[in-house]
C-alpha cells in the first residue's frame, strides 16, 4: 500500500498517508475489541454451563427436579400459559420408548434437532435409532484462540463403541476456521451409517462384464464427525484448486452446522423440543408484513461479527463485504 500512496499526485499523497495510519488505528482497535468480547463470551459461557449442567441431569434422570425450581415455575406459569396451551403437543417417535426407560426424557435431543429446520435436513432415517442415545451435547469454549469443541454425550449403545463424539473449531481469529477436528467412531459390525453397500458391474480382462459389491460413502449426520484440514501451504501450489475448493466448502458447511448447535440448539434446546419455534414459510417472501417479522424471528443467543477489511489493502480495493478502501 506504501508504494501506491508514494505513486500519488503529491497535492493528496499526504492525505492518503493519514487515512492509511487512521485505519490502521481503526484495525488495532477491532481487535482490541474481539479481545475483550472474547472475554466477556467465555464469562458467561461459564455461568450457562452450571445451568446445562443442571438440565443434562435432568434429562438424563439422574436427579429429581429440586424443588426451588417447582415454586419458581408456579410463580411464572400464568405468564406462561396461552391460549393454544392445551392444543400442544408433544410426540414422541422412537423404538427406544417402547424400552425400559423409568428415568430421564427420553429422546429429547434427537427430537429438539428435528425442530430445528438447519440440522432436521442433516439427519437421515437410518440416523434416527442412533440419536435416540443422544444425552447431552455441551459446548466449551477454547481460553485460547476463538474456536470451540462440541461434545455429544451418549447412553451406551449397540451400535458404536464408548460414548463420547466430539468436533472441534481451530480459530485463532473470528470466523477464519483453521482446522475441523471430529471423532473416529468405532462403529459395531454393519451399522456405520455413513457407508452404503452398492453393486456396480466392471469390465473384465478377457471381455464381458461382473457384478461386484462396493461399500461408498453415503450422506448421513455424522459425517459431521470428520476431521476435515487444509493442505499444508507448501503443498498447495501442486495441488488441484477445485479440490482445496471442495475442502474449503466442507470446513464452511461443517462451520455452520456446528453454529447451529453452539448459538441456537444449545441455548433454545427446550423450545425446539416443544416446537413453539415457529418455522419460517419459504413461500412468504413479501414485504408487506415488515411490521410482524420480529414477532416470528427465531430468537438468537449471541451475534456474530463479520470478516474484517485486510490492513494491506490498496485504495479503491473492494473489501470481503463489498466495501471499498479508500
Amino acid at each position: 500500500m506504501c508504494k501506491d500512496i508514494d505513486a500519488m499526485p503529491e497535492e493528496v499523497r499526504d492525505r492518503f498517508k493519514g487515512l492509511k495510519v487512521l485505519y490502521d488505528q481503526v484495525n488495532a482497535i477491532d481487535e482490541e475489541e474481539e479481545k475483550e468480547y472474547r472475554q466477556l463470551e467465555l464469562k458467561y459461557e461459564k455461568l450457562y454451563q452450571e445451568v446445562y449442567a443442571k438440565r443434562a441431569e435432568l434429562l438424563a434422570g439422574k436427579v429429581e427436579p429440586d424443588q426451588d425450581l417447582i415454586a419458581q415455575f408456579e410463580k411464572v406459569k400464568t405468564a406462561l400459559t396461552d391460549d393454544d396451551y392445551e392444543k400442544l403437543e408433544v410426540e414422541v417417535c422412537d423404538v427406544k420408548d417402547i424400552q425400559n426407560m423409568p428415568r430421564g426424557v427420553s429422546g429429547f435431543w434427537l427430537k429438539a434437532m428435528l425442530g430445528n429446520e438447519n440440522l432436521n435436513g442433516a439427519i437421515m432415517e437410518k440416523d434416527r435409532a442412533i440419536l435416540q442415545y443422544l444425552e447431552d451435547v455441551k459446548l466449551d469454549l477454547h481460553e485460547t484462540g476463538m474456536g470451540y469443541t462440541l461434545t455429544f454425550t451418549f447412553e451406551k449403545n449397540s451400535y458404536f463403541a464408548g460414548t463420547t463424539m466430539t468436533k472441534t473449531f481451530v480459530m485463532s481469529k473470528p470466523n477464519v476456521i483453521e482446522k475441523c477436528v471430529g471423532t473416529t467412531i468405532e462403529w459395531n459390525g454393519s451399522n456405520d451409517p455413513t457407508k452404503e453397500k452398492k453393486k456396480k458391474k466392471v469390465k473384465q480382462p478377457g471381455g464381458g462384464k461382473k457384478t461386484v459389491t462396493k461399500t461408498v460413502k453415503c450422506e448421513s449426520f455424522f459425517n459431521f464427525f470428520e476431521t476435515i484440514e487444509a493442505k499444508d501451504e507448501a503443498k498447495k501450489g501442486d495441488g488441484d484448486d477445485s479440490a482445496e475448493e471442495d475442502i474449503g466448502e466442507m470446513m464452511d458447511q461443517d462451520f455452520e452446522m456446528g453454529n447451529e448447535f453452539k448459538d441456537d440448539l444449545i441455548p433454545l434446546a427446550l423450545e425446539y423440543y416443544l416446537g413453539v419455534i415457529e418455522k419460517a414459510d419459504p413461500e412468504d417472501g413479501s414485504d408487506d408484513e415488515d411490521d410482524d417479522s420480529d414477532e416470528d424471528e427465531k430468537p438468537k443467543k449471541k451475534k456474530g461479527k463479520g470478516p474484517k477489511m485486510p490492513a494491506n489493502m490498496p485504495p479503491g480495493a473492494k473489501g470481503p463485504n463489498g466495501e471499498e478502501c479508500k
